[in-house]
């Protein structure tokens, strides 16, 4: 080898090895240990020389090794871009075995770090790569384990990252490094179906089995601290040995410590009972007592005193001063967003406050205990803008409604996807009483352009001239804003217009929870953002809002249930004691007094809804 690069590929190889070997200390969302971390600011020296290294490969003695110690480099002088390019110029089957094994984990964890975790679990299963797997000495196994858990997690392979993890936790010795796994697996389990979670009773890996038999009882009774600290207790009598029970998650420690709620013992909820809003508040308030009612079932005991305030006939002070002058612990409101702007200029709420809905708009810090929570459509467009980006997605056309809440939307998204990189090719902001949606979509998709030339083509060369119309080409994905009777329009007019290749992916709003397969055969093909109570299996108890109402109003229904259920676990949401609640609206967490969504993907197949692991 030569001796004047004898060090840089020493030093790589032994960061390698020493970050393989240490103590993991991996983020809330990853078991692994990163080969390399992210750096603020680029080193140009460092990048100087890897660029240097990787121009003198050719006329080196092995010039793929020297590819190999120049992505290293890149990597970690902070350049990752750079990095995957030198290490795709590497010819695998060129290096030792130990270089084969240095290099595969090295692109895993790029691949990872780049947000391609196929590309991560295409390396780890090459044919070479696991024919010498028999012979990792432990460091080696527990950075492979590492990355595999990773990558099919973030592929959406559930159970195989959690076997992964288990295995991993395995070969750790240190209980603070055991801890850090088991943190990041009841991650991945919280967020997992309740129909999973079943499995546990007879799953064959006993391991796992014991890890869903816990997950199983948190999902049951989060919104009852009283009987989940029982049924915990009974989980430890029956798992002694179980990893789980000898070093628990962060968030499962104390689930035993207390058999009474920190929760208020009278809560009041504050909704304009009357005239417009009289139908979205019974709804709502609907869903609420439904959850509570269900809560009363298992434990009357820790039931709290549930007073309804209407603020249609006074005003919000005077009904939010009387609630707490009654005795309200917790104030569940107001629902309308005049109200809860209402509430914003003061400095702090005498009690905690949940407000229904929730004010977007930047204004600066919100009072103390005001907690917004509401169907805000952003969530959803920032994971929808979010996914797209990973998937490679750069121009998109949206759809969306001319009112106000459309037009909010699609200028967020606007916002969001460009400070992103990427580009808003066009909008169609369609009004409410459209029937037909090829007028609308054939400017946007460059059709009437098309079919210009066309015409142009017979008129000035040959009137016989059979011509091909078609759409323009750069538009990576279609994002639909619109509900169920809408978007069945949309979907057949883009299949029309010769766009029946390009993705679309809609909100929640396309879909109620109603199977429906004739009227939605139209929607083959469309994915979603969806709220797990419209997907079978995802909840503990299924819930049931009267099939007779408007989408938007059985969401509400949802948003109710939801409201009882954060109510009842906001301290720890507030004290970091649990990341997020499993809702009917999505998963929801707390941060900077927004109740955040994160939801479930679906997608319309022949008629039916199936739930998309990613």
């Amino acid at each position: 080898m030569n001796k004047k690069r004898l060090p840089l590929f020493v030093l790589a190889l032994g960061i390698l090895a020493f970050i393989g070997g240490c103590a993991p200390t991996p983020t809330q969302d990853t078991v692994r240990v990163p080969v390399f971390t992210g750096v603020e600011v680029q080193d140009i020296s460092a990048l100087q020389q890897a660029q240097a290294m990787l121009e003198s490969a050719p006329v080196s003695a092995n010039p793929d090794q020297r590819i190999f110690e120049a992505a290293m480099l890149f990597a970690s002088a902070g350049d990752l871009a750079k990095s995957a390019e030198a290490a795709k110029l590497v010819v695998a089957e060129q290096l030792s075995d130990s270089q084969y094994i240095e290099f595969n984990l090295f692109v895993a964890e790029l691949e990872l770090s780049l947000g391609n975790p196929q590309g991560a679990a295409d390396r780890l299963t090459q044919d070479r790569f696991v024919g010498i797997s028999a012979t990792f000495n432990a460091s080696t196994l527990r950075r492979m384990l590492s990355l595999q858990a990773d990558s099919n997690f973030a592929l959406g392979n559930i159970e195989l990252g959690l076997l992964k993890s288990i295995s991993y936790a395995g070969l750790l010795r240190k209980q603070q490094d055991i801890r850090a796994v088991h943190n990041s697996l009841w991650r991945q389990l919280t967020v997992l179906p309740y129909s999973y979670l079943q499995l546990g009773i007879n799953h064959p890996n006993t391991v796992l089995a014991g890890w869903l038999q816990l997950a199983q009882v948190n999902r049951l009774y989060q919104a009852d601290a009283q009987s989940r600290a029982l049924a915990y207790k009974d989980w430890q009598r029956r798992w002694r040995t179980h990893p789980a029970a000898k070093n628990p998650p962060r968030a499962v420690k104390d689930l035993g410590s207390s058999s009474r709620s920190s929760a208020p013992s009278q809560v009041a909820l504050l909704l304009p009972l009357q005239d417009n809003y009289e139908v979205p508040s019974y709804t709502l308030l609907d869903g609420f007592m439904g959850a509570y009612y269900e809560f009363l079932s298992e434990n009357i005991e820790d039931a709290p005193d549930i007073r309804v305030y209407d603020t249609s006939v006074q005003s919000l002070q005077k009904a939010y001063n009387n609630a707490v002058e009654d005795g309200a612990e917790m104030i569940i409101g107001p629902m309308r967003q005049s109200e809860v702007e209402a509430l914003l200029p003061m400095s702090s709420l005498p009690v905690p406050t949940l407000s229904l809905n929730r004010v977007d708009r930047a204004t600066g810090s919100q009072p103390q205990n005001l907690f917004q929570f509401g169907l805000s459509p952003q969530d959803e467009i920032a994971q929808i803008a979010d996914r797209a980006w990973l998937q490679g997605k750069r121009n998109v056309l949206i759809v969306s409604p001319n009112n106000s809440w459309g037009r909010s939307s699609a200028s967020f998204f606007n916002q969001y996807w460009t400070e992103k990189g990427g580009t808003l090719l066009d909008q169609v902001a369609y009004p409410s009483s459209v029937k037909d949606f090829t007028p609308l979509l054939k400017p946007p998709l460059l059709i009437d352009m098309s079919e210009d030339r066309a015409l142009q083509i017979k008129r000035f060369v040959n009137s016989r001239i059979k011509s091909q119309v078609r759409r323009r080409q750069d538009i990576d994905l279609v994002v639909v804003l619109g509900y169920p009777v809408v978007a069945r329009q949309i979907k057949p007019a883009l299949d029309f217009l010769y766009a029946s290749d390009v993705p679309v992916v809609a909100t929640s709003h396309i879909y109620n929870g109603i199977e429906q397969t004739d009227l939605d055969r139209d929607l083959t093909g469309v994915e979603f953002s969806a709220m797990p109570w419209t997907l079978p299996g995802q909840l503990a108890r299924e819930l049931t809002p009267d099939t007779r109402l408007h989408t938007a109003y059985r969401h509400l229904y949802a948003v109710g249930h939801d409201a009882f259920l954060l109510h009842r676990n906001l301290r720890d949401l507030q004290s970091e004691q649990q990341a997020w609640v499993f809702g009917a609206t999505g998963l929801l967490s707390l941060s900077d007094g927004i109740i955040k969504r994160q939801q479930k993907w679906a997608e319309f197949q022949r008629g039916k809804v199936v739930e998309l692991a990613r």
